[in-house]
């Protein structure tokens, strides 16, 4: 290789769906500044992979067999030189993009994404930076609890969950953009230090959301969900609540939460 020429972004694709492995293979292919370094199906192999060959770039899948999204950012920790992570993904829950942004994830896309973000989302990330599309990073700023925060922290957040770009944060607060970012870096790590202390005391359910916000389990697991109808201030209730609590949804007690509701209306 000459000293002009730059290497190719390497690539590992995790996925469970074949078909999707493949479209991504294929598009990621015609680019002669990406390399696709493999394709795997679940986490588990993803992490056997990169021991033989590094990867610059992990698009990752968050529901998988074996090691799912959240279980490969939280074992990528352990690696000497992981890839740096961008969740591609058919779900955007509040409960999916909070759990994958705490886990590690430095960008968020949808599979329904346009070829022309998800290009923007890799060479951001491959230079360093976050990319989460704004209103994702909204919902991630929304869920996310203040009281152990911060007040610059927390004046971040209030301006990412009003839809404000990273960009823009920086030009309100009069912060480099890298700094906006080093304090949310920090404000995770925060997060992730609480939650031992979290895990080992008194747990609030869903039920005890429902309660405290007026409204049905069903509507609960849907907020959190995205799911079903509800207003914009049932969802402002619900999403109070958990911040409050730092609550994390149990998908079974959610699932059931919704079966249970079937035929009844909020």
């Amino acid at each position: 290789m000459s000293s002009e020429e730059k290497a190719a972004v390497r690539i590992l694709i995790a996925d469970d769906h074949p078909v999707v492995r493949a479209g991504l293979a294929s598009m990621l292919a015609t680019y002669s500044d990406l390399e696709v370094v493999g394709s795997v199906s679940d986490g588990q192999q993803a992490l056997e992979l990169l021991r033989e060959k590094p990867a610059d770039i992990l698009l990752l899948d968050l529901r998988m067999p074996a090691l799912n999204g959240e279980q490969t950012m939280r074992a990528l920790r352990q690696m000497d030189a992981p890839p740096r992570v961008i969740v591609l993904t058919s779900y955007e829950s509040d409960e999916d993009i909070y759990g994958a942004i705490r886990a590690g994830a430095h960008g968020y896309l949808l599979k329904a994404s346009s070829e022309e973000e998800m290009m923007l989302a890799i060479h951001t990330v491959y230079r360093g930076g976050r990319y989460f599309p704004p209103h994702i990073a909204a919902r991630f700023a929304e869920r996310v609890p203040r009281a152990q925060l911060e007040p610059q922290q927390r004046e971040i957040l209030d301006l990412i969950a009003e839809g404000m770009s990273d960009t823009q944060v920086a030009e309100r607060t009069g912060l480099a953009l890298a700094e906006v970012w080093e304090r949310l870096n920090t404000m995770i790590e925060t997060l992730d230090a609480l939650e031992e202390a979290r895990t080992q005391g008194e747990k609030i359910t869903i039920a005890d959301i429902a309660r405290k916000a007026g409204v049905s389990m069903a509507t609960v697991s849907r907020v959190l969900h995205n799911k079903g109808k509800h207003t914009e201030e049932t969802r402002r209730a619900v999403m109070k609540v958990v911040r409050e609590y730092d609550f994390q949804i149990n998908d079974k007690a959610a699932s059931l939460a919704m079966m249970r509701s079937t035929q009844q209306q909020d």
